[in-house]
């Protein structure tokens, strides 16, 4: 009578079958944020076709100021997914539990600061605009409407932080997916009905709700009884440490990828803001549909360190930094081609959008953007953040330049300095890894980070969430 024994996995095949997984939850993540993209680029396309050019331009400054809320956050939904993959990684899953309480607490009293925050500084703004068509606009309802919805989604946002970090990416990729789309459904529905900038309140509330309902009925983030608390002191230790790193990161984040439009508002008034908005808006969605492949490894590369597998970390970044940097290179180009054509047959969408050159100016700064922040999410992994100085520094330049460039000149002098300042941060970036990370020899490629020998200490994460973007 013949047996059979099991065969034991092997390391490489057990490295395969990872790999495997890792790449699943990267298409996913790909798929999720692309096709989400798409969701809010048709709400930008009915939103010029439904709202007047002033309505446009406070619909921006909305999104803008909102973002605010998730500020408020200081880094701390990113920190606990890279801590909840430290937790995975080194087989302490029952720390989550306490982990996941404290996060609670903190979001809780965060973004009540962010909310009021942003409340008073939105109403400071809004009633600065004595333009005619302004003035005639009801704006309290809507804007206090869309910051409830805005805290409705944000008070979920480290939960999900937490179950991604845990392993759950794809789940969780997935409940991104359904609140993106679930939401666009009713913002696009109550802007053809005429609901105006009421259609935000509706967009944030429903993807609260719908985070709401999802994690209510998903397996709980940790199962059995045992549940270690996860106390003060400790989160002092080993998250605070890196968290404001973060959170000062996601601030000059806010000064480069939000601020613009809110500052057109004031200066410019609300025609020029809806315009160069929309723009911005084009070259955000082109960063985040870019950096989701890059950035969905973040708790994947967190357990690699927590793990000691940093070798193998360093040889799959370079490739993920180059092929991804290739892919917004050809996006870039393609959206371009897209509006250049859009124009040329009298497209409204396109004929809303400022001048041709801004357009490829800010298609060209996504591309820049894409690069530093590969860069940042690898440096992070390592609980790392030499970029930060500089980070905070370019967001406080870039927001100074463009306020300048706003009250003195043109929308296509604001793009260039724009693009100057996103440009700048390239050489930054690189001169920091050239420091950490020296090739060996004169045939290296300077981006490729196998070659450093040092050790990592695997303590420490748009999405956006939303993953944290820096650039100088």
């Amino acid at each position: 009578m013949r047996t059979h024994s099991q065969t034991p996995q092997s390391p490489e095949t057990g490295r395969l079958s990872s790999d495997r997984r890792g790449n699943r939850a990267a298409l996913l993540a790909m798929a999720t944020t692309a096709t989400s993209g798409l969701a809010m680029l048709a709400i930008a396309w009915l939103a010029t076709r439904r709202l007047t050019p002033t309505e446009l331009g406070f619909f921006f400054s909305f999104l803008s100021l909102g973002a605010i809320v998730q500020l408020a956050d200081f880094g701390l939904s990113y920190a606990a997914l890279q801590k909840a993959g430290e937790f995975r990684g080194t087989g302490r899953t029952l720390d989550l539990a306490g982990l996941a309480s404290l996060v609670s607490r903190w979001n809780l009293l965060a973004t009540t600061f962010g909310v009021t925050l942003a409340g008073i500084l939105g109403f400071v703004s809004f009633s600065s605009v004595r333009t005619p068509a302004a003035e005639s606009l009801s704006l309290a309802g809507p804007w206090l409407g869309y910051l409830a919805g805005t805290v409705l989604a944000q008070v979920r946002v480290p939960a999900i932080s937490l179950r991604e970090g845990s392993g759950r990416i794809a789940e969780m990729w997935s409940l991104r997916l359904c609140q993106e789309w679930i939401a666009a459904l009713v913002c696009l529905v109550a802007l053809d009905r005429g609901a105006g900038l009421w259609s935000l309140a509706l967009l944030a509330a429903t993807r609260g709700l719908v985070a709401t309902a999802w994690l209510s009925s998903a397996a709980p983030l940790v199962v059995g009884t045992q549940r270690p608390p996860f106390p003060v002191r400790r989160w002092f230790s080993e998250m605070w440490p890196f968290q404001w790193r973060i959170g000062l990161s996601v601030l000059s984040g806010f000064f480069i990828f939000r601020a613009i439009s809110p500052v057109l508002l004031v200066e410019k008034g609300p025609i020029s803001a809806g315009q160069f908005g929309l723009a911005v808006a084009l070259m955000n969605l082109l960063l985040a549909v870019t950096s989701a492949w890059p950035m969905s490894h973040a708790a994947r590369y967190s357990s690699l360190l927590a793990a000691k597998q940093s070798e193998q970390l360093r040889r799959e970044f370079p490739r993920l930094l180059w092929l991804s940097t290739a892919l917004a290179i050809l996006l870039a180009g393609t959206a371009a081609g897209a509006i250049w054509w859009a124009r040329s047959h009298q497209i409204t969408f396109a004929l809303r959008l400022p001048e041709y050159p801004v357009v490829v100016m800010l298609l060209a700064a996504a591309v820049a953007h894409h690069v530093v922040s590969c860069l940042a999410m690898y440096l992070r992994a390592e609980g790392r953040e030499p970029m930060l100085l500089p980070s905070v520094l370019g967001g406080m330049f870039t927001l100074a330049a463009v306020w300048v460039t706003a009250h003195l000149g043109t929308p296509r002098e604001i793009a260039a300095v724009y693009l100057a300042c996103s440009a700048g941060g390239i050489p930054i970036a690189g001169a920091i890894l050239r420091r950490r990370h020296r090739p060996p020899g004169p045939g290296t490629v300077p981006m490729a980070l196998g070659s450093d020998q040092t050790g990592t200490s695997g303590d420490l994460p748009q999405s956006n969430a939303t993953p944290v973007r820096g650039s100088s």
